[in-house]
């Protein structure tokens, strides 16, 4: 049952005002692509901010704790995000996939709380299912780009071959992917190949924090 009291509170907080108790903003929120990890995926990415040492801790409280109040402040500063230039057309946002077995634990997933905070501020719509993850995997936090694309391999997958014959909301409109953080990409990799594979096209990625 102490599950479910999360799950109240988001959606209380949903429906709040989200310019409460904003966190601040350590530098302006700005297309980032003057990177290696940006290179490798080939598309404009939106950070909200660098992955700093308290975005950093707040990230680990949110995913880790698991602390709501943390998640809220996170989700608020993502509401604070104005949408990029490269947004120039409709679309509909779609979060990385949950780990099953820490959505129970957690009882709300961060991406997805970004996701609905974004496509509430820019007017776009949104699919919390459009990405599947088949099986909870290890922590992926301490390991490299190489080693965490190898642990991901088959792991994240189109919800259309997840469930053959299930219909993805705005499948007709382009997508943007949301995360939390970029790190090394591989995540955000294996989320677009999956997109990709169910005939997506991906317009761009939006993040929490990004590291570099």
């Amino acid at each position: 049952m102490a599950n479910f009291f999360p799950l109240l509170q988001a959606l209380k907080w949903l429906m709040a005002d989200p310019s409460r108790e904003l966190l601040p903003v350590p530098e302006p929120p700005s297309s980032w692509r003057a990177s290696r990890t940006a290179a490798r995926l080939n598309l404009p990415v939106l950070a909200a901010s660098s992955y700093g040492p308290e975005i950093a801790s707040l990230i680990r409280k949110a995913k880790y704790g698991p602390q709501w109040s943390a998640a809220q402040r996170l989700t608020r500063l993502a509401g604070r995000l104005p949408a990029p230039l490269w947004l120039d057309r409709p679309c509909c946002l779609v979060p990385v996939p949950a780990d099953p077995s820490r959505l129970v634990l957690r009882g709300f997933h961060l991406p997805g709380l970004v996701c609905q905070v974004l496509a509430r501020r820019w007017g776009l719509g949104y699919d919390l299912s459009r990405l599947v993850k088949r099986r909870s995997s290890p922590t992926l936090a301490s390991l490299g780009r190489q080693q965490r694309l190898s642990d991901l391999r088959g792991l994240i997958c189109h919800a259309s071959f997840h469930e053959p014959g299930a219909a993805t909301s705005r499948a007709d409109e382009p997508v943007v992917l949301v995360d939390d953080v970029l790190t090394t990409g591989a995540t955000a990799s294996a989320c677009i190949e999956a997109l990709h594979s169910g005939g997506d096209r991906v317009l761009g990625l939006v993040v929490l924090a990004r590291s570099g």
